[in-house]
């Protein structure tokens, strides 16, 4: 695997902790969320990407995606996180690392899907330095800007884990508002 860069290294280092900890007899593991989109059980939370995509957008009339929005992130809905975790908790192999993931979808078709639904303008190519104004460094450049794309292959072998949900731009075009 390779080394964090140096800005992630403490999450890398936290996820190292929580493995090892399997070795003193604790059944830990660590699970490591992708873009989470749905509206969950408790009030007033969302989306840490998709909310500012669609708070941004709100406020000036135009959906934008960072750059050309060619990125890819995988996804998962809230109810599919919630069983996920709930699955570790009753029967996970000590010391595992999972990644949670049942589909991915390009920014731009995240956002051409926000704009139909929020009958704005866009969507828009927005240069990195504008987002980072709107959003700072950390969000624009690795919440919005890059890719993160992984497989929940060990969830769903381990766990027996099925997600219910695949498709964010579904959810966005059906559910967002």
């Amino acid at each position: 695997m390779p080394e964090p860069t140096a800005d992630k290294a403490p999450r890398g280092a936290i996820d190292n902790l929580v493995l090892d900890a399997a070795k003193r007899g604790v059944r830990s593991a660590v699970l490591c969320n992708t873009l989470i989109y749905g509206h969950g059980a408790v009030p007033d939370t969302a989306s840490v990407q998709l909310l500012r995509l669609e708070r941004q957008a709100k406020k000036s009339g135009i959906v934008r995606h960072v750059g050309r929005g060619l990125n890819i992130w995988s996804n998962v809905h809230i109810d599919d996180v919630v069983d996920v975790y709930r699955r570790a908790l009753d029967k996970t192999p000590a010391g595992t690392f999972y990644f949670v993931e049942s589909g991915e979808a390009q920014f731009r078709d995240m956002t051409t899907a926000m704009a139909k639904t929020l009958k704005l303008r866009g969507p828009e190519d927005w240069p990195f330095e504008e987002a980072v104004k709107e959003w700072g460094y950390e969000m624009a450049n690795y919440g919005l800007g890059s890719n993160s794309r992984v497989r929940g292959t060990r969830a769903r072998k381990l766990l027996g884990w099925t997600p219910k949900r695949d498709s964010v731009i579904d959810w966005i075009e059906k559910e967002l508002v």
